[in-house]
């Protein structure tokens, strides 16, 4: 079995969006998501503060986060505190098997990425808008899905697991159990698709995008669907479910709030425009994240201590610590 070294947690088929030419076809329907991950992006690395180009493939990834070795006794440990009832014939079976066994977790994100929620993204990123409540609602549960699998909600929770002493591959499993509850995932998305929603608008490539890209405050969520379009869901201000969004052009005071969250939730990188970036790394904010994110080992550490809330405000199972 080959085990993927490399896993996305902003899909390069999303991401290429941020490459003008390739934006520009995407909007003319002559983009090819096979063509995605060879896209030339420029990123700001959040640590050493350099801008360079790389290709949507080398961006946005983490060695080795969907693997997870699993040894018999943390096999049976786990069996017999989530399913008791099948120990004994789990514990039979696993007598004659070959451990360690492994988890490659791509094979779920790439499920993921192929449902209607990334279909629908990609539609609304390029057409700038919502056309009926079907596709407002698979856009919430994009928000949502990304949300858990953001660079900073996946590491904070593998860590949180070691924390209280159980396997990587128990935040895993974990995650692909809540992935496929529609109860779990109802009671995150119904809240979004019953909130106001704003569509702001711009003629050209404005807004960078981080590795955990959804950016929560108390009152409003935000998300840049292309690097033209923000979506904000002021979800403190109740809306009838089948409201579309309103459209407007994003205006300098919008930016501003959105440069303040991204920079706040960005951990590794932002991919953007080179001169664009270059005003955000030699800003007094993007200057002391950086700072902070030279010292950070442990993303529950980081949680704490800045107060991110946006890591855990869509997470009900988050939402228990």
């Amino acid at each position: 079995m080959k085990l993927t070294k490399r896993n996305h947690y902003n899909p390069c088929f999303w991401t290429a969006l941020w490459n003008v030419s390739y934006y520009e076809k995407a909007v003319a329907g002559l983009a090819s998501n096979e063509l995605a991950r060879k896209q030339v992006l420029h990123t700001l690395n959040a640590k050493s503060l350099k801008i360079y180009p790389v290709a949507a493939e080398r961006v946005h990834y983490d060695k080795n986060l969907g693997v997870a070795e699993i040894t018999k006794q943390a096999a049976e440990d786990f069996v017999q505190r989530h399913h008791p009832d099948q120990y004994e014939r789990f514990a039979a079976e696993s007598a004659t098997a070959s451990y360690p066994i492994y988890i490659d977790f791509e094979s779920v994100l790439s499920g993921i990425e192929a449902t209607p929620a990334y279909q629908t993204l990609l539609k609304v990123a390029t057409t700038q808008t919502v056309g009926n409540l079907i596709e407002k609602s698979y856009l919430a549960s994009f928000v949502v899905i990304q949300n858990l699998r953001s660079h900073s909600m996946m590491n904070a929770m593998i860590d949180w697991h070691e924390e209280i002493g159980c396997e990587k591959f128990e935040h895993l499993v974990t995650l692909k159990w809540m992935l496929s509850d529609p109860r779990f995932l109802f009671r995150l998305v119904h809240p979004l698709v019953s909130s106001k929603w704003i569509l702001y608008t711009s003629a050209e490539h404005c807004l960078p995008l981080c590795d955990s890209p959804v950016l929560v405050q108390p009152t409003s969520v935000m998300v840049a669907l292309s690097p033209r379009l923000l979506l904000e869901i002021r979800t403190d201000t109740p809306a009838p479910e089948d409201a579309m969004p309103t459209s407007q052009k994003i205006r300098n005071e919008g930016l501003e709030e959105y440069r303040l969250r991204t920079i706040g939730n960005t951990f590794r990188e932002v991919i953007g425009e080179p001169k664009q970036l270059e005003r955000w790394g030699a800003s007094s904010e993007f200057q002391a994240r950086s700072e902070l994110m030279k010292d950070v080992k442990r993303y529950n550490t980081l949680v704490r201590a800045t107060g991110n809330r946006e890591l855990w405000h869509l997470n009900a199972y988050a939402n228990r610590l």
